[in-house]
């Protein structure tokens, strides 16, 4: 029962975007607010895809090395090799209020350093931190500006070609695909993503009872496989969606 409601739900919010899609096209869907908030979810998307890659390059190693060359108190350099390592450099110095977190800090630090050519010191995960931060955001920003205005000139130039009669028909069919686009956004990768998790990692004893709904959903058993987007945020998140069929 739930299933066949779940699909007359997407369904319908489908078909309205489909119909939105078309009557308003892509040129009166695309209003400044919405370029400056897809220009900041996909900066960071995309920082968050090609950073990892450059700092596994060892690129930055040497603005990293100048960085915890900031931290000069010996336990700064000390090589850190295990949690109990870790906890003894720790605990006589403003650090020790991290004593009961060693743990996770030891594991924060294997994750940051374990990819890189740096040595495991307390230094180095501070200044990794501090590139890190200054080097993400001035990408972030780069990006950030070159999404918003590549948006604008696409926008621009429909503008421009809508204005023949006969290629309007292009403007209604992109207006087609961007409602679509944000449709599936919003209720497969925020909505139904969102549903996973939560279930999955707070309410498991009711994860069954969603197991199910989505079985026997034509369209949510399709767009479960199909989540790339979910899968993504997941995997950031370090959890699984949840295991249907």
């Amino acid at each position: 029962m739930f299933g066949i409601i779940a699909d007359v739900v997407i369904g319908l919010a489908f078909l309205i975007a489909l119909i939105v899609g078309l009557a308003r096209g892509f040129c009166r869907q695309f209003s400044r607010p919405l370029v400056g908030l897809i220009s900041i979810i996909g900066g960071i998307a995309l920082v968050a895809i090609i950073y990892p890659l450059i700092v596994g390059t060892g690129i930055l190693d040497g603005f990293v090395a100048k960085a915890a060359g900031w931290f000069t108190k010996d336990f700064y350099t000390v090589q850190i090799d295990s949690v109990e390592t870790l906890q003894a450099t720790i605990s006589d110095n403003y650090l020790r209020i991290l004593s009961g977190h060693a743990e996770q800090f030891y594991g924060r630090m294997e994750g940051m350093l374990g990819g890189t050519n740096l040595e495991m010191t307390i230094g180095n995960f501070f200044g990794l931190t501090v590139v890190n931060v200054i080097c993400e955001f001035g990408m972030w920003v780069i990006l950030y500006l070159a999404i918003k205005y590549l948006l604008f000139g696409i926008k621009f130039l429909l503008e421009k070609i809508t204005l023949v009669v006969v290629f309007k028909s292009i403007d209604k069919i992109f207006g087609l695909v961007w409602s679509m686009l944000w449709t599936y956004i919003i209720v497969i990768g925020v909505l139904l993503t969102t549903g996973e998790i939560v279930f999955a990692k707070f309410l498991p004893d009711l994860a069954e009872g969603f197991v199910d709904v989505i079985n026997n959903s034509v369209l949510l058993t399709f767009f479960h496989g199909t989540n790339v987007l979910g899968s993504f945020v997941a995997n950031i998140l370090g959890m699984e969606l949840l295991v249907v069929g």
